[in-house]
């Protein structure tokens, strides 16, 4: 599967609120920068550290 910079709406990525903390966007990979409010690599537009999506992959 080939992913594309803000390839995705938050439609398709599934994007919501996060059942619980540790799926969270500011612990993800892909998040910049991880605080309350920021980017996406994966999903366009302004994204919450609060919520998740199906792409969601833990920071190492």
């Amino acid at each position: 599967m080939e992913m594309r910079i803000w390839g995705l709406s938050k439609k398709k990525a599934n994007y919501r609120p996060a059942p619980q903390a540790d799926v969270r966007c500011d612990h993800c990979m892909y998040m910049f920068p991880p605080l309350a409010l920021g980017g996406c690599r994966l999903v366009r537009g302004l994204i919450r550290g609060t919520a998740t999506c199906d792409r969601f992959t833990p920071r190492r």
